[in-house]
Formats: structure tokens, C-alpha cells, sequence
């Protein structure tokens, strides 16, 4: 398959974006807050928007989605590299209390930023503070297990309104001989439309371990990624469309040794129904299928490198939920709905003997009902709603052995409430709080390798953890939108979570690489956000942001536990960044970020301390030749122009420098 695949991406040619085409307005409607078209000024919670525009201009060193919510404020992102996930923190409380929905159907946090081809986007809705009603947790048992909403969710929005045919084709060559190529067409039709899309890119890369890593490089890291995806979009009639979307990832390579390949598969799809019951009643409806296959070889290090086991993790997860949203009084706007999601899990590792040998594997449900009411008032936006949960896990095995419990079951009553006020014009102040509640996941309690492997030399993952606590949560946020000019914006948030038995993920040893999750009581995350946006004139636009968070971990049980910070978790995050657009047609967008300090564990005496400090990026666009209907233009990008190099944990570390240039042709 991956052959096959690779063929059909290299005959459509040797990636950047498509040429953007701004398909929503800055003042654009979000559906996230209230599963129904709204004006960010009539709901409670803070939603920041970033455009397929601005999303074709931003760099994203490592091709993730992730990187681009990363220059919103709170969100520290933590891309270990090209070829690894996100393990960045939201609001200050970990990687997992923030997820990711495709069209408001869940995906992994992880993992999906990067598997989801930018080609493919509208926009991205980001909403800081809890939304663990209308939402589910997602119900993944890979990495760090269970993901909430509680610090806030990211909303994928796919192209929707296709109004003319469209075709672009990117290539480009980086650094580390990194080759891209991409073809993209879109077309409208009396029903709808449709768009689909291949990207291809591989490279040498280069070494992301610090000196002296347990990651061992003799050789660079080649790799290879692959998306296919399509996407289209039917009105039945004037009350009833339907949609569907499919994405393929493959992505394959190895770490820098002979022996320590990798191949990974993603398959992402999505389907919806919405239809205009009457006036005041609308019926939104979706599906989704989720697939992850990850498999990498382990080998012992040395003068010839020894390969000692294939290994590999399947995880398939079907999500679906159904809501019906009714106006009512006016501006006002009920939500009821349910979802649901039906989930395996399995990993295995084969000694080379020809015969895998599982390590874990479960099945799971997770069930809920909803209901939101927002009740709109003159310039008062009051909010209320409420969700019942019930998830059952049924274990086959775990850490190669039977488990304990076969099954088991949590039910849970999650809250959320808001309030919004426009006390003038230019000021709007508001107010959020809502409850989380996250049981372990099978990887943080079975581990991908077994307790007899710790501390032995090759034996790289996570160790298990079976007496593991489920954990919950309470996020409150409060804030202000301030418009000083028509062109100018001011906004401030101030922010508290608190996880009681919150689940970490501890660094046990650096080399071996070994990680364990653990409960390490109460965790508290509380700051405030500073933004500020400026349109100065047509062409110049700048925005700046700031993020203070102080974070604590409570354990009264063991001292070395007691009194530390949540890991990944920076005291201080500054955004900064410009579009410019010249008389030349030439458009420049610099981006700046800074990160004070984190560590990768809440142990006194084992964790290490990571300062990333200031990263800048620079993206250069400029049109060779602009005819009716088509434009060719020029790009380059410049990750990292002051060649930072920072360590990361798990002695992975920044590659620096590296630069892209290339070519775009739209028609």
C-alpha cells in the first residue's frame, strides 16, 4: 500500500499550501460554541480564529497544525520533531486537557494536527476555556490516554463553500534535502461542490537527538509522509445537505539507525447530515472513523546495529453524535444532542520469532446526552448545560497478562455555565467555569513495555502503571474584549484549573528512554493572558500576545511529589508576529515566540528543567506573474533564524536553521 501510494503522489508531481483563497471573513460566524452559527459576540467563551489565509502564511516547522495554534495565547506546543507528536500543554494543565475536533467530531490531539492535510482547511476555531459539555472527552488509550476539553477544544473546520473551479500545484526544496509537492483542485457545481488533494514529502533530515541520546543516530533520519484526501459537499435541497471527507496519512521512515524503521497509517473520515426542520429547528447529525496503525523496530546499539524486536500499536475509534438546536425568545438558543463512541486497542511486539505477542488490548464505549441552553438578553448572553457520561472498558489483557478487572465502568455528571455582557460598544466582559472527568487510559495502565524492563538498556517506552486513579477536573476563565478602534483590539483572561488525582507523565529514566503516568494529586494551573491586535492600515497587520501561568502539584502522600510544577509547563509564553503586504504584491509575515522553562516530570529529585527561549520564523511570498485567473508566485521559508538549537525532554532537541523555498501555481 505505501508503494502504491507513494507512486500515485510522485506521478501528480514532486508541498507547501495551495494558494490561499480567503473563504471566511474576519468577522466571521463560529459553530463551536454553540454547535450553530454565532457571531463571537453573542456567545460566552473566548474564540480565536486563524484563517485558511493566515494559515498558508504561517511557518509550521514541523508540518502540525499544533504549530499554527501555537501563536494563540496559553498554548505552549511542544512538536518534539518531524516525525513526533505534540505534547505541548493548554492553559497551563498538561497536553491532554485540550482537544481536537474535525468538524466537531473528535480526533487525536496528538497525532491528527499533523495527519490532517492544511490543503484541506478553512479555519481553525480555537475556544480557551472549558467545553466538556458539548463535547466528549475522546476516547484514545494511545499516548497519554483520555483527552478533555476542559482547557479548551480546537475545531478543524474543512473548505465548505466552493464557489469556483480552482487548481494549484506547489513544489519546493528545503533543507536536509526536504522535497514537497502538492496538486489541489476544487470545483463548484449546481448542488454543491467538492475538493480533493495529494501531498508528498521526504527527506534526509537530519539528527533531532541532544549529544549522547538514547536515540543513538549513526545516520540521518530519512522519512517519507503521504496524505490523499477529498472532500465534498451536497445540498439535497434547500433544507438538507450532506458532506463527507476522507484523509489518508502515511508516514514511514527510521530514527537515524538501520534498524530502527518505523511505518505509521492514518485514516481520517468524516460524514454529516444537516437539515432545517423548520424556522427555528436545525438537525446537525455526524459520523466519523478514526484508524491508527503505528509500527517501529527496537534494536541494541552498537558497532553493528542489532535489531531486537518489531513493535506497533492499532487503535480504531468511531465517533458519532446527533443535535438539535432550537431559537427561541428571540436571540436565544437551546441545544440538546447525544454522541457516542465505539473504540479498540491493541499493542504487540514480536521478539523476532514470526509471532507478535500482545501486550495490551481492550475494547471501549463512551455514551452522553446533552443539553445547553443560552439565553440572550439585550446585550447579556447568560449560558447553562449540563452532560451525563458513561464509559465501559473492557480489558482482553494488559502488560501480557489477564487483568484484574475484566471491565469497568465510570458514570459521571459534567456542568459548564457562561455569562457575557456587552457593557458598551468597544467593552465586553465574561465569564466561564465547567467540570472534567478523564478515567487512566489503557497505555498509562498496561505501558508499551513491562515492568521487568525497567531500567534495562534498549528498552525504550512507557512503563505500566495498573493502580492508576481516574481524575477530575474544574476550569473556570473570566476576561474582557476591549476595541479602542475600529482597527484595534485589546483582550485579557485571567484562568484557573484544578485536577484532582491528575495523571502525568513522569520521565523515569532519560537512557533508557522510560516514562510512567502517574496520579500526582492535585494539579492547579492559573494565570492571565494578555492580546492585542492591530489592522493598521490595508496590508499591515500586527498582533502580540502574552501568557503568564503559575502552576502547582499537591501530593501529601510523598514529599517528592509535593510542591513541584505541572510538566511542559511554561511561567511565561509571548507571541508576536506581522503580515505586511507591499506595493509589490510581496507579502512578509515574521512570527516570534518565547518560552521560559519547563520540566518533563513533577519529580524532585528525577526531573530535568528545558528552556526553549526565542524562536523566530520568517515566511516571504512574492507573485512572478499575475493573469486573469491564474498566478504563479515565489515562496521561502525560514524556520529558526537564530539557529536556537534548545533541548527538549527526552533528550530530543531543536534541528535549528532550516530553509524552503519553492513555487505555487494557481489556475
Amino acid at each position: 500500500m505505501n508503494r502504491t501510494l507513494h507512486a500515485l503522489l510522485l506521478l501528480s508531481l514532486p508541498l507547501a499550501a495551495q494558494e490561499p483563497e480567503r473563504t471566511v471573513p474576519l468577522s466571521a460566524v463560529v459553530v463551536t460554541a454553540s454547535k450553530h452559527a454565532e457571531s463571537p459576540g453573542n456567545v460566552s467563551q473566548k474564540i480565536g480564529l486563524i484563517t485558511d489565509s493566515a494559515l498558508a502564511a504561517l511557518v509550521l516547522p514541523n508540518g502540525s497544525l499544533a504549530e499554527a495554534v501555537g501563536t494563540q495565547p496559553g498554548a505552549a506546543v511542544r512538536t518534539l520533531s518531524r516525525n513526533d507528536a505534540n505534547w505541548g500543554t493548554s492553559g497551563g494543565i498538561g497536553p491532554k486537557y485540550s482537544t481536537y475536533m474535525l468538524q466537531g467530531l473528535p480526533v487525536d490531539a496528538f497525532i491528527d494536527p499533523m495527519t490532517v492535510d492544511i490543503a484541506a482547511v478553512s479555519r481553525l476555531e480555537v475556544q480557551r476555556g472549558p467545553a466538556s459539555v458539548l463535547y466528549p472527552n475522546y476516547l484514545s488509550q494511545d499516548f497519554a490516554g483520555g483527552q478533555s476539553p476542559l482547557a479548551g477544544t480546537v475545531n478543524i473546520i474543512l473548505k465548505e463553500r466552493i464557489d469556483a473551479r480552482r487548481t494549484a500545484v506547489t513544489t519546493s526544496l528545503g533543507s536536509y534535502r526536504t522535497l514537497n509537492g502538492a496538486v489541489f483542485h476544487q470545483d463548484a457545481g449546481v448542488q454543491g461542490g467538492y475538493f480533493a488533494g495529494a501531498s508528498y514529502e521526504r527527506s534526509d533530515y537530519t539528527d533531532y537527538g541532544t549529544p549522547g541520546s538514547w536515540l543513538n543516530m549513526k545516520k540521518d533520519p530519512q522519512y517519507v509522509k503521504a496524505r490523499l484526501f477529498g472532500g465534498a459537499t451536497l445540498a439535497v435541497d434547500e433544507r438538507q445537505s450532506a458532506s463527507l471527507f476522507v484523509n489518508r496519512m502515511e508516514h514511514s521512515g527510521d530514527a537515524g539507525r538501520v534498524y530502527r524503521g518505523f511505518d505509521h497509517g492514518y485514516t481520517l473520515v468524516n460524514a454529516g447530515y444537516t437539515a432545517i426542520l423548520s424556522g427555528a429547528v436545525t438537525l446537525r447529525s455526524g459520523i466519523g472513523f478514526r484508524s491508527y496503525d503505528r509500527s517501529w523496530q527496537e534494536s541494541a546499539f552498537g558497532v553493528i546495529d542489532t535489531l531486537t524486536s518489531n513493535n506497533g500499536v492499532r487503535q480504531v475509534i468511531v465517533p458519532a453524535d446527533i443535535a438539535v438546536t432550537v431559537r427561541h425568545a428571540g436571540a436565544s438558543l437551546l441545544t440538546v444532542g447525544a454522541d457516542h463512541q465505539q473504540a479498540s486497542y491493541e499493542t504487540w511486539s514480536d521478539p523476532l520469532t514470526g509471532v507478535p505477542l500482545f501486550g495490551n488490548r481492550s475494547t471501549a464505549w463512551m455514551s452522553g446526552v446533552y443539553a445547553q441552553e443560552e439565553l440572550r438578553i439585550g446585550g447579556l448572553t447568560l449560558r447553562a448545560g449540563a452532560r451525563w457520561n458513561t464509559m465501559h472498558l473492557s480489558i482482553d489483557l494488559i502488560d501480557g497478562g489477564a487483568p484484574g478487572e475484566p471491565s469497568k465502568r465510570w458514570d459521571s455528571f459534567l456542568w459548564s455555565g457562561g455569562v457575557r455582557y456587552d457593557a458598551a460598544d468597544f467593552l465586553s466582559l465574561y465569564a466561564n467555569a465547567g467540570s472534567s472527568f478523564i478515567p487512566p487510559g489503557l497505555k498509562s495502565t498496561g505501558g508499551t513495555i513491562r515492568m521487568a524492563d525497567k531500567g534495562v538498556a534498549g528498552k525504550n517506552g512507557q512503563l505500566p502503571n495498573p493502580d492508576l486513579k481516574p481524575e477530575s477536573g474544574i476550569g473556570i476563565d473570566a476576561g474582557a474584549d476591549l476595541r479602542l478602534l475600529p482597527s484595534l483590539t485589546l483582550g485579557m483572561r485571567g484562568f484557573m484549573t484544578t485536577v484532582d488525582d491528575a495523571i502525568i507523565e513522569n520521565v523515569v529514566s532519560a537512557n533508557p528512554s522510560q516514562t510512567q503516568s502517574i496520579n500526582a494529586g492535585e494539579s492547579k494551573a492559573s494565570g492571565v493572558e494578555l492580546e492585542v491586535r492591530h489592522d493598521l492600515k490595508e496590508g499591515f497587520v500586527w498582533f502580540a500576545n502574552y501568557t503568564y501561568t503559575s502552576t502547582s502539584v499537591s501530593n501529601s502522600i510523598n514529599p517528592d511529589l509535593d510542591g513541584t510544577e505541572v510538566p511542559f509547563s511554561p511561567e511565561h509564553i509571548v507571541n508576536a508576529g506581522a503580515d505586511i503586504l507591499l506595493i509589490t504584491g510581496t507579502r512578509i509575515v515574521p512570527q516570534l515566540s518565547y518560552s521560559s522553562a519547563i520540566y518533563d516530570g513533577n519529580s524532585k529529585s528525577g526531573r530535568a528543567s528545558f528552556t526553549p527561549g526565542t524562536v523566530v520564523n520568517l515566511s516571504v511570498t512574492h507573485p512572478l506573474a499575475v493573469t486573469a485567473g491564474a498566478a504563479t508566485n515565489l515562496f521561502i521559508t525560514v524556520v529558526n533564524l537564530t539557529d536556537n538549537r534548545y533541548e527538549m525532554p527526552w533528550q530530543f532537541r531543536n534541528t535549528g536553521t532550516a530553509v524552503t523555498g519553492g513555487v505555487r501555481v494557481q489556475f
